[in-house]
């Protein structure tokens, strides 16, 4: 199913899709607006994100990269999007999906406010969740996470948008941000 969103103004980032050459264009075209800042060649920036490639492709990933976010300079979030299939096609009742899509996003994460929604393309959940992330030696990160996941209308298919920041005071410029994408997503198939 053809999707199309529009993305946060300044983002960054690439699609990926099945096409390697595709992926390699675009990963080289990021690479040579990113590297210098990296401190890295464009081939080397660029072979970091062609190996990250494949680990996307397994993960339904179509879209990532990051875009600024909120008041304070620096404040940086990491969209994510992708499409993940049903295990078998879905029940006809997109709003029966949601209902239990969003009982289950609340028991693994007691914490979250999590709502349906209704979108243009249909029904859908959206979360709003805090969280730490630990990386070695001690390392601790206060992530602000806003989620969609969206049941497609060809009932197979569930769109799955995640945008997350590590400035708490960001978290209303995080969920703007993430609404817009998911308000702007459509299909040729819309039914």
């Amino acid at each position: 199913m053809p999707l199309e969103i529009d993305l946060p103004p300044g983002f960054a980032g690439m699609p990926v899709g099945a096409d390697d050459k595709m992926n390699r264009g675009h990963a080289w075209t990021i690479a040579e607006n990113a590297a210098t800042g990296a401190g890295t060649s464009v081939e080397e920036f660029g072979s970091y994100l062609m190996a990250l490639v494949p680990a996307m492709q397994a993960n339904g990933i179509r879209v990532f990269g990051k875009f600024a976010v909120g008041r304070r300079k620096g404040d940086v979030a990491t969209l994510t999007l992708g499409v993940v299939q049903w295990p078998e096609t879905a029940p006809g009742n997109r709003d029966a999906v949601v209902a239990a899509m969003a009982e289950q996003y609340r028991s693994r994460h007691k914490y979250a406010v999590v709502q349906p929604v209704r979108l243009p393309i249909g029904p859908a959940i959206v979360a709003i969740s805090e969280g730490e992330f630990r990386l070695p030696e001690r390392d601790v990160r206060t992530q602000i996470k806003a989620e969609y996941q969206i049941p497609l209308p060809d009932g197979r298919s569930v769109v799955v948008l995640s945008v997350v920041a590590e400035s708490e005071d960001a978290w209303p410029a995080v969920a703007e941000a993430t609404a817009k994408v998911a308000w702007s997503l459509r299909s040729q198939d819309v039914s």
